[in-house]
């Protein structure tokens, strides 16, 4: 579980009497709350607006009160603070805070709001406070945010206090609640209520006509009021204030500071770089003990703000702090670079990370922060910061490189993905910084230089394990991307292995999907249906709709095409398309749409809709030429419909220009190079389609790569068996070996694509085939499929006619001139006759040759 400091969830607390809760407009807002979604709070520095939200919260029974600040302008930090406030009201903190941090894409975040949601549907009411709203920023961040609050539940109540208007579409809220709005005017104090605030807040006695002087110079602003009231405190009078905020603002710290001794004005200096701070802190920083300091500056009523009273930890009103880091700022180097040393070093050791880098970054003490980073990435929650780094300070840390890069590739800032992996310095030696480039596999849906390819397995022990376990991430995706099964496979182990000491569900989730994945290309059919099955059953067990459920639609029946399981495929697929509409405007809604289409030509080819197929892949001229997409869509074009006589010659045309200009020295191997081949074969370059063929297949037994080498072993087959058919005995060792390989697993696809070309091989060594008791099953099912109706058609078309010219008394010459082919042609058609029928001579086959010729006939009546 990473660092958590709870002080932000801590509800502040106010011992004066809350003055805001006689006042009847705002009594009558507040009472509104509970009949409305979405409350918002506005206005300036000090206008007590936190003040009256927690005095009203803390009446209720369930509540959640969060404090932001300049890092929570984060996705991943922002919801793992949200996650922790709501521990109590859900069932897997653990679970849901190794979904979100960090190992998470940002597109998953709406599932897991989806869920979380979902978890807070109780009858009890439940208050949702956030704190300095004015912090967050980012787009979308906010987006999640409104999608929190619009869809959840009635009882969930939503206060928002900010200085400025908040950046939320409130459209959508308005439509599923109303909206309570406090604003600044109404925190403005009368003057009888300025007065009632400053007997209660003082103890002691102010003549009237300071009060009214008071209220003239502040109109009723309680910030200003409190700021006066600190100088009054220390025996000044009130004269020459300058007017507006900022100013006066200025001014009065500047009389508080002023009116304070010199170790106070040391410790308020000194520790203001902190976001909340304690009495131990100060020890550490100037070996004094800060408690009677602490007492002191709040009985003058300068702006602390109380945020655990039992554990004495505190923060500094804004306003305060802002005016204190101005002053801090002005210290010489030497002396801030000792203060900053002891603060963080204090944050350390009390495992507050996140503040520790916040303080060295803002500070650019980029050299100490990259050591928090290399021994404490995997607990850092805000995870914004890393682009606060320059971008040399990629190649000074491997550590910072690859987290940085992982956590802008799952936040889709594929931008700053490039810049990283554009600064790492080509000239560094060290292997680690070197494969980082591997990641352009990833990235741009390409290839890298073989130099980067060469990846070490085992990697540094003294590495971050995020680090790590990132590392084996990128390894495993980019291997697989380069049909590197095998050697995917075991990267992946090692992902399991790291994660023993990460303990993070969601690396877990992408283990099995990537095992999953790699098997079916591996053509482990079987073992990887199983696994899906696993995979979903695990996620329904978290009660976790996440992203896999839509990338098992889509994943899964690439499993059932291969099987020629189309019911199936097409079920899930349908499943996907519908749950598109959730992935609107997201930036992998392009990914998983061509990824249904294609998988939805292949099953539309299965079932004979060879107009519907060919109507989805006319679709794939729309994408960009020079995209990955492009390729793969064009690719699978000519492999489903080539032998449809549906590509036409410019399609080839281009699909050889762009094969040779880009892919064809790449690692790529599947759809692309196999189409390759093809095309070769459409075009009449046999040889050459033949060398193809037998590269993949030497590289699919390489690399592991299971059905690759089934679908390049047709080919094979085909090309030899047309051109080569003297070879016998190696097209009959071919057609064993990919039955062989196929059988098991019941892989179809690659026969039931190339069945106009298969139908005569299968048909020459049914009986040879038989032999082998294990094929027999498989070897039906494939006569069904590629339209070999009975036992009597296993002769092909020429084997009939040599056949039909046994029976009529021919010998081997004459056959020969009639059939124009060669005499040992003539020998070889009669020697797989005498196979095929199961017989042992001329004789026999004469005989048993008027059989088949009798039952063919008959067969036609």
């Amino acid at each position: 579980m990473k660092n958590i400091l709870y002080t932000r969830l801590i509800r502040p607390k106010s011992k004066i009497d809350n003055i805001f809760r006689r006042n009847q407009n705002i009594q009558n807002k507040l009472n509104a709350i509970t009949e409305n979604k979405l409350t918002v709070v506005k206005g300036g520095a000090a206008v007590g607006k936190s003040t009256l939200i927690s005095d009203y919260v803390g009446e209720k029974k369930n509540y959640m009160w969060l404090s932001l600040d300049e890092k929570s302008d984060d996705l991943s930090y922002f919801w793992t603070y949200i996650l922790h406030g709501l521990k109590g009201n859900i069932v897997d903190l653990n679970f849901y805070i190794d979904m979100i941090n960090p190992l998470v894409n940002r597109e998953d975040i709406f599932e897991l709001i989806l869920s979380l949601i979902n978890e807070l549907i109780i009858e009890e009411e439940l208050f949702i406070v956030l704190d300095d709203f004015h912090y967050i920023e980012d787009k979308f961040l906010m987006e999640t945010i409104e999608y929190f609050i619009v869809n959840s539940s009635d009882n969930v109540h939503y206060i928002l206090i900010s200085r400025h208007d908040i950046k939320l579409y409130l459209g959508n809220i308005l439509m599923k609640g109303g909206i309570v709005n406090i604003n600044s005017g109404d925190f403005n104090l009368t003057l009888e209520e300025t007065e009632e605030f400053i007997r209660k807040t003082t103890n002691k006695i102010i003549d009237s006509k300071i009060i009214k002087e008071i209220y003239r110079n502040t109109e009723g602003w309680i910030g200003a009021i409190k700021l006066l009231l600190t100088v009054l405190n220390n025996n000044k009078t009130i004269k020459n204030i300058p007017k507006g905020n900022k100013l006066f603002i200025e001014y009065m710290n500047r009389e508080i500071i002023n009116s304070l001794s010199q170790d106070e004005i040391e410790f308020l200096v000194k520790t203001s770089p902190l976001s909340y701070f304690n009495h131990s802190i100060y020890k550490n920083v100037d070996n004094k003990d800060a408690t009677e300091i602490i007492e002191n500056l709040i009985k003058k009523n300068m702006l602390i703000i109380t945020i655990d009273e039992e554990k004495n930890i505190y923060r500094y009103h804004n306003i305060l702090r802002q005016y204190l880091m101005e002053i801090f700022d002005n210290y010489d180097e030497s002396t801030k670079n000792e203060i900053i040393g002891k603060l963080t070093s204090s944050l350390i050791d009390d495992k507050n990370y996140d503040d520790a880098l916040s303080i060295l970054i803002n500070y650019k003490k980029y050299e100490y922060a990259l050591k928090i980073i290399e021994k404490n990435a995997h607990n850092i929650v805000a995870t914004k910061v890393l682009n606060e780094f320059p971008l040399e300070y990629c190649s000074k840390s491997v550590d910072l490189a690859y987290i940085s890069l992982f956590y802008s590739y799952l936040n889709l800032d594929y931008e700053r993905c490039i810049l990283i992996v554009d600064s790492i310095d080509n000239s560094i030696n060290n292997e680690m910084l070197n494969c980082i480039k591997i990641f352009s596999l990833v990235l741009n849906n390409s290839f890298v230089d073989d130099c980067y390819f060469e990846l070490p397995k085992e990697i540094d022990e003294n590495l971050n394990i995020l680090t790590k376990t990132i590392y084996y991430i990128f390894a495993s995706w980019a291997l697989g991307f380069a049909s590197e099964c095998t050697k995917a496979l075991e990267m992946m182990e090692l992902i399991k292995k790291a994660n023993k000491e990460l303990s993070n569900s969601y690396v877990n989730l992408i283990y099995d999907y990537n095992r999953v994945s790699l098997l079916e290309v591996m053509g482990k059919l079987n073992e990887s249906l199983t696994g899906y099955k696993e995979l979903n059953e695990s996620i329904r067990n978290k009660n976790y709709k996440s992203c896999f459920t839509i990338f098992r639609t889509v994943g899964l029946p690439g499993v059932y095409i291969k099987k020629l399981m189309d019911k199936e495929a097409e079920e899930l697929i349908n499943e996907a398309q519908a749950m598109l509409k959730d992935f609107s405007g997201s930036a992998v809604l392009e990914n998983l749409a061509i990824g249904i289409d294609y998988n939805l030509a292949e099953i539309k080819y299965i079932q004979g809709k060879i107009d519907e197929c060919e109507k989805i892949l006319s679709d794939f001229h729309k994408q960009d030429k020079e995209s990955y997409a492009y390729i793969q869509m064009l690719a699978l074009k000519i492999r489903l419909l080539s032998s449809e006589e549906r590509v036409k010659k410019l399609e080839y045309d281009e699909f050889i220009n762009i094969y040779e200009k880009k892919y064809k020295n790449s690692f790529y191997l599947d759809t692309i190079r196999i189409a390759y081949g093809v095309v070769l074969f459409e075009i009449g370059k046999y040889e050459e389609s033949l060398n193809e063929f037998n590269k993949i297949v030497f590289i699919s037994r390489k690399n592991g790569v299971g059905y690759s080498l089934v679908y390049s072993l047709t080919w094979k087959l085909i090309l030899i068996n047309k051109f080569k058919s003297d070879n016998t005995r190696e097209c009959l060792n071919i057609l064993k070996e990919v039955i062989f390989y196929s059988r098991e697993e019941e892989i179809f696809f690659p026969f039931y694509v190339n069945r106009k070309y298969l139908k005569e091989v299968i048909q020459r060594f049914y009986q040879e085939l038989l032999k082998d008791n294990d094929n027999n099953k498989f070897v039906s099912k494939l006569c069904d499929l590629i339209g070999i109706k009975d036992k009597n058609e296993v002769l092909s078309s020429r084997e009939m006619e040599v056949l039909e010219a046994l029976i009529n008394g021919l010998s081997n010459k004459e056959i020969g001139e009639r059939l124009f082919i060669s005499i040992s042609t003539v020998k070889t058609h009669i020697i797989n006759i005498y196979s095929k029928l199961g017989v042992k001579n001329r004789v026999e086959a004469v005989s048993k040759g008027r059989k088949v010729f009798s039952e063919k006939y008959k067969s036609k009546l």
